[in-house]
């Protein structure tokens, strides 16, 4: 008969960490949801730490790749999900690039393309990019080149 290993934090973050890179805070927050005692969690984390286990930095920088590199979000967007993740403010915002106008630029046309085959109202289309965290310029360019792409194609 096997008998049942009681976990450590330690385990248990390491397990978490094996299967995606985590804040720090996203960490502490589930192993407190797990019953785990404070000094248990700090432990646990300055071993992590120390061994460069869980780094903020790094995660943060790969999440923010994958994201911005998908084109499937804008930059309001990707900061929105990376703050929730756990992430400082400060340090999402130090992956930002300075003009990201261009990328957001293609992701809204992309979105476009994607919701409407037929060409809408502007108002719609406005509607539709400020839901999704894009300022008011990028969406102005985007529904211009979206408009000019239908009247190319007729």
């Amino acid at each position: 008969m096997k008998q049942k290993i009681d976990r450590t934090a330690l385990m248990c973050a390491s397990d978490l960490l094996e299967r995606q890179d985590q804040s720090e805070a996203r960490l502490r927050q589930k192993l407190t949801a797990r019953k785990y005692s404070k000094e248990e969690i700090d432990d646990a984390i300055a071993k992590l730490k120390k061994y460069n286990y869980l780094n903020d930095e790094r995660a943060c920088a790969f999440q923010f790749d994958i994201m911005y590199k998908s084109e499937r979000y804008s930059m309001q967007q990707i900061l929105y999900k990376l703050i929730t993740m756990g992430f400082e403010r400060q340090l999402v915002e130090s992956f930002k690039p300075e003009d990201f106008s261009d990328h957001d630029e293609i992701v809204a046309i992309k979105f476009l393309r994607s919701k409407f085959k037929t060409l809408p109202e502007d108002k719609k289309m406005l509607q539709f990019l400020s839901t999704k965290g894009f300022v008011y310029s990028t969406v102005e360019r985007a529904i211009e080149k979206f408009k000019s792409s239908f009247q190319e194609n007729e």
